[in-house]
């Protein structure tokens, strides 16, 4: 029986090492499936990335030229409104009315009173009037 059992005894261990060779192989062939299973995902969620921010980088291009044109076209109108103060300072300095009402609007704001505005502007009371009341309305919104 001995003799029996050492002639099986190399044969059943080559059966085991056979089935856990078969057994890690199989192991191995899940473990490498779900690798590249992950790799596939990886790979994917970097292409989507890739997407994204070229996407991105196109958008802050457009963002970008957009600000300068609008940065530019603010200048510009800051140029042009500086022009019409100019041109509107020169039109009050050649209007010899426009003085004279100017000077009578700042003696409203210092207190005159409709004859004083009469007195010293030349004007109509009528236009004396309209004045004060002007500013008694430009001072009620404030």
């Amino acid at each position: 029986m001995r003799e029996m059992l050492l002639q099986w005894l190399p044969l059943a261990l080559s059966l085991l090492a056979i089935v856990v060779a078969w057994l890690m192989v199989r192991r191995e062939r899940i473990a490498r499936q779900a690798l590249e299973t992950k790799f596939a995902a990886t790979e994917l969620v970097l292409k989507n990335a890739r997407q994204q921010q070229e996407s991105l980088v196109k958008q802050f291009n457009e963002l970008r030229a957009g600000t300068m044109g609008m940065s530019q076209k603010l200048g510009d109108m800051a140029r042009h409104l500086e022009e019409l103060a100019d041109r509107q300072g020169e039109l009050a300095m050649q209007d010899p009315d426009s003085r004279l009402y100017s000077r009578a609007s700042k003696m409203v704001e210092l207190g005159a009173d409709v004859n004083e505005l009469m007195r010293e502007c030349d004007l109509p009371k009528a236009e004396a009037e309209l004045l004060l009341r002007l500013q008694q309305m430009h001072h009620s919104r404030r």
